[in-house]
């Protein structure tokens, strides 16, 4: 989801800025760097989740005038590359998309809290809490993790971008997307389904590039 700066009071996006900078410096202090450098593939994942996130997004629609909505991916890319690099490349990536549909730079922190941060965190929990339960095989992953995880994330970047309005007193359309709540499964499919798909796919052809999935807990090897 992007906001136009317009709609988006100058404080809020300070703040919202602020509070960027604030998770993206010790992200990026204690981000594995040498081990990233020392696999190539992880390299290559880094640079196609950059790639992929910057596509998918540029296929999106406006709700209203101002608003953008697009798939997120988000799922994925913190699956396979870990939370930190993704909130990295969220980052890259939000400020690409400002400049590509020719918005202000300092516009892509609001789109990142709610489209990134608060997506990959989520995803990330769930991938925890899956660890945690007793049961254990390939499709709680891919459906857990996967489409769930695409789902719940959905639903967060919904919250998120209804907080978003509202701090921007925009509380006309916070109503009518309320009063429309059952719209939300439109998005949640969708996002849960591609998340799964395009993780299931990796996972079949290529285990050791998802960071997340555990080959021992969830098809019982060694």
């Amino acid at each position: 989801m992007f906001l136009d700066a317009a709609l988006i009071p100058p404080t809020l996006t300070w703040w919202c800025l602020a509070l960027a900078v604030l998770v993206l410096l010790p992200t990026a202090r204690f981000a594995q760097w040498q081990a990233m450098a020392s696999i190539p593939l992880r390299q290559h994942l880094l640079l196609a989740s950059l790639v992929f996130l910057v596509v998918l997004w540029l296929i999106s629609v406006r709700v209203f005038d101002g608003l953008w909505l697009h798939f997120m991916g988000i799922t994925t890319v913190t699956l396979l590359v870990g939370w930190r690099f993704t909130v990295l490349l969220g980052a890259v990536a939000s400020c690409g998309y400002a400049l590509l549909i020719d918005q202000p730079i300092t516009a892509a922190a609001p789109a990142w809290l709610v489209t990134v941060l608060i997506p990959a965190s989520l995803s990330r929990l769930l991938v925890f809490w899956l660890r945690r339960r007793p049961q254990s095989n390939l499709f709680i992953y891919l459906l857990g993790a996967g489409f769930g995880g695409g789902a719940l994330s959905a639903l967060g970047l919904a919250a998120g971008g209804l907080l978003l309005l509202e701090l921007s007193g925009d509380h006309s359309r916070v109503m009518a997307a309320l009063e429309n709540w059952p719209l939300m499964t439109l998005i949640m499919f969708p996002e849960g389904f591609i998340n799964g798909m395009v993780l299931s796919v990796i996972v079949v052809l290529n285990p050791e590039a998802v960071k997340t999935f555990d080959s021992d807990k969830y098809m019982g090897e060694g």
